[in-house]
């Protein structure tokens, strides 16, 4: 058990690691959309502020109704933008939960190593112990020589 344990720790140390990579990337990869769901939204937010309603009904028909198509698809575009950004915070919430199972298995198995080493510990302490005690018990008796 004790040539074993520390390959399982190290095993398990590493794909904590690349669960941590993996949870790192998926996080940056939820900012960076939710970052461009902003700026659509900012964008929105000025092109209506510019629009051809906006200036005090200077727009013909035509330019009405291109506007409305763009604004159509603008909107359209927020929303798939806003169903990335959730799907992508979703799988950087999985990817944390798996690196915390990674972390836990880890500190399971560094647990396990600890108490192996303390029983081993132990059982030495318990071996030292009666060889003291043998040759004390030699010592004691009146007809033996306690270095035989």
């Amino acid at each position: 058990m004790k040539h074993v344990l520390p390959l399982l720790i190290e095993r398990a140390q590493a794909q904590r690691d690349r669960q941590a990579a993996a949870a790192r990337q998926a996080r940056q990869s939820a900012v960076q959309a939710e970052s461009t769901l902003q700026r659509l939204g900012e964008f929105r937010g000025e092109c209506l502020s510019r629009s051809a309603g906006a200036q005090l009904g200077r727009a013909d028909g035509a330019s009405l109704a291109g506007y409305q198509v763009f604004v159509g698809r603008l909107d359209a575009a927020i929303g798939l933008q806003a169903r990335e950004a959730t799907l992508r915070a979703g799988h950087a919430d999985d990817q944390q939960q798996r690196l915390l199972q990674q972390q836990r298995r880890v500190l399971a198995f560094e647990a396990l190593a600890r108490r192996d080493a303390l029983e081993r510990s132990r059982r030495e302490q318990r071996r030292d112990q009666r060889t003291t005690d043998d040759f004390a018990a030699r010592a004691a008796a009146p007809d033996q020589d306690p270095f035989e």
